[in-house]
């Protein structure tokens, strides 16, 4: 059987997560995908499990790094001849916010994807002479909407595969019916336990970094720069991407000596300012905080901090928000001082900064965005997330190809066993799964922010801790 551990086994891990980094970190390959390509980045997302699905792995040939390469069961597929069957045109179909109140800070993710896409095309003229083609559709965050949304790309539109659909939950929503119908269901736009559940999901793949990790890391440096004994205080968004980061802190606190005194929540339609729950957090008045809001949430929650910090002389804690907050143009909407000093992370590039001004594959991107997205600010995160996941659909695919296997099997067998990274990510950070492992990054860098430069500025050394989730059981 394939290994598994359960995510809050991160917990106690301390020494294997350290030598687990050290022995994989220098095995990553970056063999180049076309004009700028991909890897994971900032967008939403969260957690809960669903019931068991339809396929299983067995374990061959070691694979890159460290591990048993991965190869899916499709006679476990509700129709395994169509898993199998050789691929004439890569169609890849997404489902994303692009209307209501979500989309205003998630539709250039749609830009993004469609200018990878585009730019794609042009450069190489697609996969084995054929373009690739991509359909986008609308779920304004809504899972029903998106499970609607992916019936009629899988029955209508008749797309080969899945990628960067964003959200915990939406991706729940059609995780046990992709893998049932052996669909790949690639680079999930969320950092949820539930896509390294390779055992009973093996066609799910995620791409952003694990929420457990992002814990482990905000978590880490209270520790180192506060002391034992210091406390912290929860702000969390009321569904499965909030409650996935407050069940890995909370693992992870209790190990490092960290009292968690307060939490507090603001349910996903909520767009006000969270005052009360702020007042509250003023009570508590903890050493820290781990803030997830979502989408805009992520600028209204500064905003009240920086109101809080002026209201009250003594409140100043090191504050941490999400990942998926880790977007120049959101700290750089907060105009009260309550960006200021507050510490996120992320595995990409930001690609507005000066210190990338001579890289070419910044350059390149910054040029493709300009040319088929230009209404969509190339600094933008969330744009460039899309773009990724496109970027690293692509290449599974001509993965696939390379292996002489360019079936949907093919591409999950890929995706599966990667061990590639993009020019687009941070130097240190590695880009591998295989049947030992079942999350593609689980790397990232601390980074807080300067009003006073606008710009984030690296807090700490790159922590990568690849293979050290292993595989999930719910």
């Amino acid at each position: 059987m394939i290994r598994t551990n359960k995510l809050v086994a991160l917990a106690a891990a301390g020494a294997l997560v350290l030598a687990a980094c050290g022995s994989d970190s220098s095995s990553s390959t970056a063999t180049e995908a076309p004009a700028g390509t991909d890897a994971p980045a900032g967008t939403d997302a969260p957690a809960g499990t669903d019931a068991p699905a339809s396929t299983d792995a067995t374990e061959t040939t070691e694979a890159a790094g460290s591990g048993a390469e991965y190869a899916v069961d499709t006679e476990l597929c509700d129709d395994p001849a169509a898993a199998t069957a050789p691929i004439e045109t890569l169609k890849i179909g997404t489902s994303i916010p692009l209307s209501g109140g979500p989309a205003v800070v998630f539709a250039p993710f749609g830009a993004g994807a469609q200018a990878f896409i585009d730019n794609y095309n042009a450069e190489t003229g697609g996969i084995e002479g054929t373009p690739v083609e991509l359909v986008i559709k609308d779920d304004q965050y809504d899972a029903a909407l998106t499970k609607a949304n992916v019936d009629g790309l899988i029955f209508d539109d008749q797309v080969t595969l899945l990628s960067g659909i964003i959200g915990s939950p939406n991706n729940l929503a059609i995780q046990a019916d992709m893998n049932a119908q052996c669909i790949p269901q690639l680079w999930a736009s969320t950092g949820a336990p539930d896509w390294g559940n390779v055992e009973q999901y093996p066609w799910t793949t995620g791409l952003l970094v694990p929420y457990a990790i992002e814990s482990r890391v905000w978590a880490d440096f209270i520790a180192s720069d506060l002391g034992a004994g210091s406390t912290a205080a929860l702000f969390y968004v009321n569904n499965e991407f909030g409650q996935a980061y407050a069940d890995a802190f909370n693992a992870i606190a209790s190990e490092n000596g960290i009292d968690v005194v307060a939490e507090e929540t603001i349910e996903p339609s909520d767009s006000g300012a969270p005052s009360g729950q702020m007042t509250n957090l003023v009570q508590a008045n903890p050493d820290a905080i781990l803030a997830v809001p979502l989408g805009a949430q992520c600028i209204a929650f500064m905003t009240e901090l920086g109101n809080a910090k002026a209201a009250n002389a003594d409140f100043n804690p090191a504050v941490y928000q999400t990942a998926t907050c880790a977007n120049p143009l959101f700290f750089n909407a907060t105009s009260n001082g309550g960006a200021n000093g507050v510490y996120t992370s992320t595995n990409v590039k930001f690609v507005d900064s000066p210190e990338y001004a001579d890289d070419p594959d910044v350059q390149a991107y910054v040029a493709a965005m300009a040319k088929y997205a230009p209404d969509t600010n190339s600094a933008d995160l969330v744009g460039l997330a899309g773009w990724l996941s496109m970027a690293l659909a692509v290449h599974v695919a001509e993965q696939a190809v390379a292996a002489g296997d360019y079936s949907r099997a093919g591409i999950i067998n890929a995706a599966r066993n990667i061990d590639y990274v993009s020019p687009l990510v941070i130097d240190g950070v590695v880009g591998q799964m295989n049947a030992d492992d079942g999350y593609y990054a689980e790397g990232t860098q601390l980074v807080q922010w300067s009003d006073e430069t606008k710009s984030f500025a690296p807090a700490g050394d790159v922590q990568d801790y690849n293979g050290s989730l292993g595989t999930y059981t719910p």
